[in-house]
C-alpha cells in the first residue's frame, strides 16, 4: 500500500471506531478501497480489501499507522509532521505485533522516488528488528513507482 494511500486512511480513520489496545494503540480491521489492474479488461478495477490497521495515537492526535498486508509484510507510516521521533520505535516496542499478528514474520523495504534507498533499507531493518521480525529476501532496495 502506497505511503499516500496510508495517509489518506490515517487522516480519515475514526478513533471511536477502533478498539484501543494499549500504550496508545488502536486496532481497526475495515474496508479499503484498491484499484487493481486487470489484464483480462486491460483496464484498472476497483477491489474492496478488509485490511487490518494499528493507529498510533499520542493525547488524541494520530500519529502514524501501521497496515498488515495479508499476514505477509507490514507497512507502516507516519506523518511528515512527527518523523524521526520514535513514533513507529516506540510502538514496535511494546511487542504489539507479536500479540496482535503473531503470523506476521519479515517485512520488506520499497523506497518512493524521493527516498534514500540505503538509508530506507537500513530504517526498516532496525524498526523490524525492533518488533522481533526479520527482513525479507524479496526486499528489493530500489525504487518502487
Amino acid at each position: 500500500m502506497r505511503n499516500e494511500t496510508l495517509s489518506y486512511i490515517l487522516r480519515n480513520i475514526k478513533l471511536e471506531k477502533c478498539d484501543f489496545l494499549e500504550n496508545n494503540i488502536y486496532y481497526i480491521k475495515k474496508h479499503v478501497r484498491q484499484k487493481i489492474y486487470s489484464p483480462s479488461l486491460g483496464r484498472e478495477k476497483t477491489h474492496y480489501t478488509k485490511c487490518e490497521f494499528l493507529i498510533i495515537v499520542d493525547n488524541g492526535i494520530k500519529k502514524g499507522i501501521i497496515y498488515n498486508c495479508e499476514n505477509n509484510d507490514l507497512h507502516w507510516y507516519t506523518f511528515h509532521k512527527w518523523r524521526n521521533q520514535g513514533v513507529i520505535s516506540n510502538a514496535l516496542r511494546t511487542g504489539i505485533i507479536k500479540k496482535v499478528w503473531p503470523m506476521v514474520k519479515t517485512v520488506s523495504c520499497c523506497c518512493d522516488r524521493n527516498e534514500n534507498e540505503e538509508e530506507k533499507y537500513n530504517m526498516t531493518k532496525h524498526l523490524a528488528s525492533l518488533a522481533g521480525l526479520g527482513v525479507s529476501e524479496e526486499t528489493t532496495p530500489w525504487i518502487s513507482f
